[in-house]
């Protein structure tokens, strides 16, 4: 599974301005400014929408009007309010009272992972910054979260070798390895890192996405060990295994196994083909 990386903040410069909430002038004097983008979608506020899986990261910008930055925070309502939000790059949590050194300009950024964000929506992130006159300024996404899906790749073939008592080769992309044999079956484990179900035949076609095989995976009962070769003949096999490799997700059929006996022992070559 992809990892996000947080942004550097340097594309946050005087560009961002033209984006920014109008510093109005009242009487009250000139309010702080507030220049919000989400980098998913380069929205700078109002309504947006990114699909599951898809990273919600704010980046800001806030700079003093006539007074001094005093506080920032952010308030969320609907299916993904977190229970607490601190910020990616400082590591300040809200409501936030701005550092000495950061009351000039506050610079920061909030990532919530693609991992925690529930379908559905619309939730409110609602972020304001307020200088030590008590003027604030504010900026408000309203995101909604949409299912999405990615298809599996197509069959692509895969051989696991195993010659006498040596490992077998072949495995480890799976996160799998075959070191020994029952008198009657190969045995091919799992590693300290790998999750591993066998499912039904039809399953090889019939699923399709990513999302669902993971679905299949958290809902499968997972297995150690897969003995459904014969160490002693050939033969063919219509076997479905679907492996999580530490996030990285494989659907596996085993369809042949080729068993010869020679002068290094017996060598027994399993193929089949493999969908991620």
């Amino acid at each position: 599974m992809k990892k996000i990386k947080l942004f550097a903040l340097g594309l946050l410069g005087a560009s961002m301005f033209l984006t920014s909430c109008a510093d109005d002038e009242d009487e009250d004097g000139l309010a702080p400014a507030l220049n919000m983008v989400e980098l998913t979608t380069g929205a700078t506020g109002g309504d947006i929408t990114i699909a599951e899986g898809e990273a919600l990261v704010f980046t800001w910008d806030s700079r003093k009007g006539d007074s001094d930055l005093e506080t920032f925070d952010v308030v969320t309502q609907g299916i993904n309010s977190p229970s607490s939000v601190p910020t990616s790059n400082q590591g300040n949590d809200f409501p936030y009272d701005i550092a000495n050194a950061d009351d000039e300009t506050y610079i920061d950024t909030l990532v919530f992972p693609n991992a925690g964000l529930a379908v559905g929506g619309p939730t409110n992130y609602t972020f304001t910054v307020t200088d030590r006159d008590g003027l604030t300024t504010e900026v408000s996404f309203n995101v909604t979260v949409e299912s999405g899906s990615t298809a599996l790749s197509s069959p692509q073939a895969f051989t696991w070798t195993r010659v006498g008592g040596q490992a077998g080769t072949g495995l480890d992309q799976f996160g799998l390895a075959w070191t020994s044999n029952t008198a009657t079956s190969a045995i091919v484990t799992t590693g300290s890192n790998t999750t591993m179900v066998q499912l039904s035949a039809a399953d090889f076609a019939g699923i399709t996405t990513q999302q669902e095989l993971a679905a299949a995976i958290s809902g499968g009962t997972a297995i150690t060990e897969y003995t459904g070769v014969s160490a002693t003949a050939s033969g063919t096999y219509d076997d479905v295994l679907a492996v999580n490799n530490d996030g990285d997700l494989y659907l596996l059929q085993v369809q042949s196994a080729d068993v010869t006996t020679g002068g290094q022992g017996t060598t027994i070559t399993i193929d089949g083909e493999y969908k991620n």
